[in-house]
């Protein structure tokens, strides 16, 4: 095997470590603070769900780069390059001077592993959204599109309504779905789906459920799950004051609730955010009492800041440390 491959091999691994650690932190928070969270008004707990979702991700690739700084650097000067103090065992996780040896067989393998593993959840993924793309834009050519209310009118019994797409989101209402509303409840359903369309919400929730996958694996179902609910809130939110009136909100999603086949959208889920098919109960009591005050997402902003500038700020005590750790595990 060659040199580079066997660096490529330590930072791999080193990425992996970075990953792990970002999980558990997002575990941690969740077993803290999930419960507080899930009371934060529906707009600040969406995003700061998305944040969380991304935790993982976001740390590895910080880490890595600020673990991998001083490496950088030694490119640039020469002077500052730490290596040569190490002896030919230790793991070098540089772009000067290449590691002797690669890491254990059967670490080797385990990575193998997990990279196989990672490629084919994402390649199931790829699939589920392609063929929910796929479905959406069949349904959007044949149905009957509404200039006047921004809707297109599926030809279908089933009572449906759902705002699909990723980057060219759209509402897709039933022919019964539509006939079956009083014009109130048409009003809110269409306000709050239009919400769906202006927040992205089915391009945010198709991230997170990627994101969720370098999660723990009850930590990602409650990120989803949470995520849902937030969105599913907030243009409930949106559509209460759109008609002025927060109980006929919720009168809507029990209607459509107890008409809806939600089987109907399984298959749309990766794209697609349904009317009335999440978390009815909380949605319905949330509306029937005083709205939340919105809240600020600075403080957290600012702690997320501030903890970037320190692992950058301690840079080359990361780098030591990294490598210490990789020489113990790799060989």
């Amino acid at each position: 095997m060659s040199l580079a491959a066997q660096s490529a091999q330590l930072f791999l691994l080193a990425g992996i470590a970075f990953l792990a650690f970002g999980a558990l932190l997002a575990a941690v928070f969740v077993r803290l603070g999930g419960a507080r969270l899930a009371r934060w008004e529906p707009r600040a707990r969406h995003r700061a769900i998305a944040m969380l979702a991304a935790l993982p991700a976001a740390s590895a690739v910080v880490l890595l780069f600020a673990a991998s700084l001083p490496s950088l650097v030694a490119l640039v000067a020469p002077a500052l390059d730490h290596c040569p103090v190490h002896d030919d065992g230790h793991a070098h996780l540089c772009f000067v001077h290449l590691p002797k040896v690669g890491i254990h067989t059967g670490l080797l393998l385990s990575l193998v592993f997990l990279v196989s593993y990672a490629a084919l959840r994402a390649a199931f993924a790829a699939s589920s959204v392609v063929r929910a793309v796929r479905m959406v834009a069949a349904l959007a050519r044949t149905g009957e599109r509404r200039r006047d209310l921004g809707i297109t009118i599926v030809e279908t019994s089933q009572p449906v309504c759902f705002a699909a797409g990723l980057l060219r989101p759209c509402v897709l209402l039933s022919r019964g779905l539509f006939n079956a509303l009083s014009p109130e409840e048409r009003a809110v359903v269409l306000a709050h789906e239009r919400a769906h369309v202006r927040r992205r919400d089915a391009l945010v929730g198709s991230v997170v459920r990627a994101l969720a996958v370098v999660h723990l694996p009850w930590v990602g179902r409650w990120l989803v799950q949470e995520l849902e609910v937030a969105a599913e809130q907030a243009c409930d939110e949106e559509a209460a004051r759109f008609v002025t009136d927060r109980v006929t909100v919720a009168a809507a999603i029990l209607t459509v609730e107890r008409a809806a086949q939600h089987a109907a959208t399984r298959e749309l889920a990766p794209v697609a955010v349904a009317f009335g098919a999440r978390a009815v109960e909380r949605r319905v009591e949330a509306l029937l009492v005083e709205p939340e005050p919105p809240r600020s997402l600075r403080p957290l902003a600012i702690s997320i800041g501030v903890g970037l500038v320190s692992v950058l700020v301690f840079a080359d005590e990361l780098h030591h440390l990294t490598e210490s750790v990789l020489s113990v595990i790799a060989h």
